[in-house]
């Protein structure tokens, strides 16, 4: 008696037990699945951006050699006279008290003259991999 009692009950709840703990593990690998679906969007944005990046420094660049003119040979010629007049003995004070002299400018000027010499040979400060 007990047994038909007991078989006449695990027929009907079990297969609703069974399908709550398989409704439960669906539930859990579509969320598992949303969470692959955003991490494979977010590196593909990112994976985006970067290449939109580089396409734009690639502009930047083509654009900087086509607008390189004297301005480029004056850079040069200016940074490097005093790397020619520290050789030469009698010019080498002079040489020494300019950069005295550079070194109490203020810290807006100094960025400001590495800026436009960095700019000018094509070295960007925010360009970072």
């Amino acid at each position: 008696m007990w047994s038909g009692i007991v078989g006449a009950l695990l027929q009907k709840v079990a297969p609703k037990v069974a399908d709550y703990y398989m409704d439960k593990e669906e539930q859990k690998h579509l969320i598992e699945m949303e969470k692959l679906r955003g991490k494979q969007a977010w590196e593909e944005a990112k994976t985006r951006r970067a290449s939109e990046s580089e396409g734009r420094d690639h502009a930047w660049e083509l654009e900087s050699i086509r607008n390189s003119g004297w301005k480029d040979e004056l850079v040069i010629i200016v940074l490097t006279i005093p790397l020619v007049l520290v050789f030469i003995p009698f010019t080498q004070p002079y040489v020494e008290t300019g950069f005295r002299h550079l070194e109490m400018t203020p810290d807006w000027y100094r960025f400001l003259i590495l800026s436009i010499y960095g700019a000018t040979f094509g070295i960007r400060l925010w360009r970072r991999k």
